[in-house]
């Protein structure tokens, strides 16, 4: 193709794995559109939320290869692998960059990714439609 990579059988991946983003991420739209209805304010500090979160999920960076050779806690480096930005971000990784192989991925990735899919999206939907009767009613 346009840059000598011919598309592999692992670039299937991605759909089921932004598929189980999507429903996160409605999820905790749905979660911060109730809190958003009653608290106007929040809507300043999201963007400051969000850019930490991005900053801490190794959106820039592989969190395994940066620490390989850190003498960072074994429980910290399991929350920052398992934290659903980075799972996803690790599934789109593993499906799309050649270099980027099965030794990469933590372990039970998938069910991480099927686990906080389904509770954000359940939580987020319950969370949303116990107040749907007041929304637009001020």
């Amino acid at each position: 193709m346009a840059f000598g990579s011919m598309p592999a059988l692992s670039w299937l991946l991605v759909v089921p794995a932004l598929l189980l983003q999507f429903v996160f991420n409605t999820g905790l739209a749905l979660i911060f559109a109730r809190l958003g209805s009653s608290t106007p304010d929040l809507a300043q500090l999201m963007p400051f939320v969000l850019r930490t979160w991005m900053y801490a999920s190794g959106v820039m960076f592989s969190i395994p290869a940066m620490l390989a050779d850190k003498d960072v806690p074994h429980w910290l480096a399991d929350v920052l692998q398992l934290n659903p930005a980075a799972v996803y971000m690790d599934l789109v990784r593993f499906a799309l960059i050649d270099g980027y192989g099965s030794s990469y991925l933590p372990a039970h990735v998938w069910a991480f990714a099927l686990g906080w899919a389904l509770l954000a999206g359940v939580i987020g939907f319950i969370y949303f439609w116990k107040a749907e009767e007041r929304y637009g009613r001020g």
